[in-house]
This record gives structure tokens, sequence and C-alpha cells, in this order.
């Protein structure tokens, strides 16, 4: 798995081995993929594995750095959001009719199912077009930043400061989510998860058994939280003023339909969350760091030499002492 950090190399070397094989996997998928819609997943799941990256070693990097990086990783992955989001709201479509009793808002499914095909043509119509090759021209923009990344100290422990900051935001956006059931502090809980499970797949090295559950949990929560999102975005889509799926009392057996779906789906949210972030933020991630350290020491060489690259760009040498940044 190349999204693996490596005790064995110092941290600057491990997290550019990372970057740039991520960038290699994204360039591979958007080149000449042999189903386009694979290829853009694909792609855009390596972009936020890279922001993820970005924001683990944040406090080891100056900030204009970070913030220069992460513009240009999130603007390549919004180019290709739209060919994306279209074939999301399909699955999520079916899969509503799948997990919920037939006969309660059916009408507005198969009128919203027509319409979101019709969509989904239309974003891969522009994504041939233009989409994918402006993608790949920033691509290859980013490798020389990347190949130069570097994080002062060269050590843990700015990656035990991004760990730390990121899962107390994840763990404080649990509980403000549980109380107030919004849809926008859900998905902002979502992409927390996201990033704690990002995090924990990179340092899986450090202890496989632990670090690899965790990844798995935290996987799964994001995917119910997904599930959650996609809901409220078909709700809203039914509502919208401009169109229209039904009679008034077909969209409200959909919105019914959804609400079911939505309830279990919190349910087994708020269950799986209090599960993943029972822990203070400051002694999980001083646990970590300890895994880390210990198992850089018995490492006896790197499981894998790091990819080289002729673009590497100049580093400024000034690096500032790393501070704990809010976002």
């Amino acid at each position: 798995m190349s999204y693996r950090l490596d005790p064995a190399l110092p941290i600057s070397e491990a997290l550019r081995f990372v970057a740039l094989a991520e960038l290699d996997i994204a360039h591979t998928s958007l080149a000449a993929p042999p189903d386009r819609h694979k290829g853009v997943h694909s792609a855009r799941k390596c972009f936020k594995r890279l922001r993820s990256l970005l924001g683990l070693a944040r406090p080891g990097m100056p900030e204009p750095l970070y913030a220069n990086l992460n513009k240009r990783v999130a603007k390549i992955g919004k180019g290709l959001a739209a060919a994306r989001d279209a074939h999301a709201l399909f699955d999520a479509l079916n899969t509503l009719e799948r997990k919920t009793e037939p006969g309660l808002g059916d009408a507005p499914i198969e009128a919203m199912r027509d319409w979101l095909q019709e969509r989904r043509e239309a974003a891969a119509r522009n994504l041939e077009r233009s989409s994918a090759s402006q993608s790949l021209e920033m691509l290859l923009e980013l490798r020389p930043r990347f190949a130069s990344l570097v994080v002062y100290p060269d050590d843990f422990t700015p990656l035990s400061k991004g760990l730390q900051l990121n899962y107390y935001r994840a763990r404080e956006q649990f509980k403000s989510a549980s109380r107030k059931k919004d849809p926008a502090l859900l998905h902002d809980w979502r992409k927390s998860v996201q990033r704690h499970w990002r995090h924990m797949q990179l340092l899986t090295a450090c202890w496989p058994s632990e670090l690899g559950a965790r990844a798995e949990a935290a996987r799964g929560l994001s995917q119910t939280l997904g599930d959650d999102h996609d809901i409220a975005n078909l709700m809203h889509l039914a509502t919208a003023p401009a169109m229209t799926f039904g009679t008034p009392e077909d969209v409200s057996a959909f919105l019914k339909r959804c609400k079911i779906r939505l309830k279990e789906l919190r349910k087994d949210a708020k269950v799986r969350g209090e599960r993943l972030f029972v822990e203070k933020p400051q002694p999980f991630a001083g646990r970590i760091h300890a895994y880390w350290t210990t198992a850089a020491v018995g490492a006896l060489k790197p499981v894998a030499a790091a990819p080289q690259s002729n673009n590497v760009v100049a580093i400024d040498d000034a690096r500032p002492e790393p501070a704990m940044q809010s976002s």
C-alpha cells in the first residue's frame, strides 16, 4: 500500500515518498483510464489523501506553503467534482430505494432517476472535453512542489500536533452534530472523520493491528456520514423550486422515506462516533507519538526506496519554529 509513511525514513522523506506516489496514481487514473468514471473517482481519492497528508504535516510547514499546496490540490479536485457528484447522487437514489420500504414516494424516485441520468451524461461529456486535460496539466505543476516538501523539525513532532489538532476538531464536531442534527454540521464532521481515517492509514506502520482497526472504523463512519449527506442532497433536490418530480403528495411521501433512512444512519453514526472519539486528544496523540518513536527506533531500513524526481525546486532554508495552526 503506497499511502503509508515508513518509520525507517526521515519524516520529510517519508512524506515526499507518499505524496509523489499519490500524484503518480492520480496521473495514471486521469491519463488513460479504461473507465472514465472510475478514473475520476480514483483521482479524487488521491487528492483527498494528499490534502489529509498536508493537514497532518501542517504544523511543520510555513503556513503560506501549506495554504498554497492545499488550495492547488483542492482546485484540481473541484474541477472533477461535477462528474463524480452526478454519479454519487444517482447511486444514492438507487441505494435509498433498496434500503427503504417500497411504495413510499416511488413516483419522485423514477422522475429523479431520469433527471440524474441526464445530468450524469452531461457531466461526462464535459469531462471528456476539458476537465480531465486541465487536471493533468495542474498535476504536472504540483509534482516539483511536493518533491521538495520538508517539515521542521524533521521528526514526528509536527505530525503529532497535526494529528491532535484534527482529532480534536473531529471530536468537537461530533458533539455539535449530535446535539443539533444539522446536515451542514454532519458534513463538516464527515470531512474531519475522513482526514482521521487517512491519518490512521498514513501511520498504520507504527502499530498495524491497532491503527489498521481504527482506520477501518473511521472509514465505516465516513461512509455512513456520506450516505447521510447524499440523502440530504436528494431531499434538497426534491424540494427545489425549479424542480418538479411529482405531485406535492408524492414529494411529501418521498421526503418521509428519506427521513426514515436518515434516522437509521444517524443512530448508527452516533454509536460509531462514541467509540472512535472516546479518548481525549492530547493522550491520544501522545500515545501514537510513542508508537511511532518505538517503531522508528526498531526500523532497520526503508521498506522501499523513495521515488526520485528531476523537477525538485529550491527550498527556503529559513524555516520558522512550528506552531499549532487553527482552521
